[in-house]
């Protein structure tokens, strides 16, 4: 059994399942017990917790997120670490990533479909870039599906804060 079930992070935040993971990191659904609400929670493999370098990757990702809110980017609620822990506390979203729907639903998609789909994602990478904030690994993977047909842009984990020295002219 996963370790991680079960535990209470923050006195808050209440590890119900495991959903996902990543390179990076590994993902829970929690129950926030304090707002009583599913959260989806990010917590760093435990074979990188003294890599300084993917701590640091962690943190910088935790920042990029933190600071980002629109209707399509998945909302980060809270960062922290505890023990052997570094997390982030992020809105959970009921459905499938983009990858998981394409596979599920063989075939031709309207263009209508599409062309909604692409509209979300690309304010919501509008707003991350006028936040100075560049995602650099959109694809099907990092993107959710919400029951209710929205679409959330997630894990901006290699995400890099735009500075003078990136912008070319």
């Amino acid at each position: 059994m996963d370790r991680i079930i079960g535990r209470v992070l923050k006195s808050r935040y209440e590890i119900v399942e495991k959903i996902g993971d990543g390179g990076m990191a590994l993902v829970y659904r929690a129950k926030d017990t304090l707002l009583d609400r599913n959260v989806a929670i990010k917590i760093l493999r435990p074979e990188f917790v003294s890599d300084e370098e993917f701590i640091r990757k962690f943190d910088k990702e935790s920042k990029a997120a933190a600071s980002l809110s629109h209707p399509s980017i998945v909302s980060v609620y809270d960062v922290g670490h505890e023990e052997d822990l570094r997390f982030i506390v992020m809105e959970f979203i009921n459905g499938p990533t983009r990858k998981k729907y394409i596979k599920d639903h063989e075939g031709f998609f309207e263009n209508r479909e599409i062309i909604r789909v692409a509209k979300q994602i690309a304010r919501a990478l509008e707003n991350a870039h006028a936040n100075h904030i560049v995602h650099r690994d959109i694809k099907p993977h990092n993107i959710l599906m919400g029951a209710d047909g929205a679409v959330k842009v997630a894990d901006f984990g290699i995400a890099r804060a735009i500075t003078s020295a990136t912008i070319i002219n």
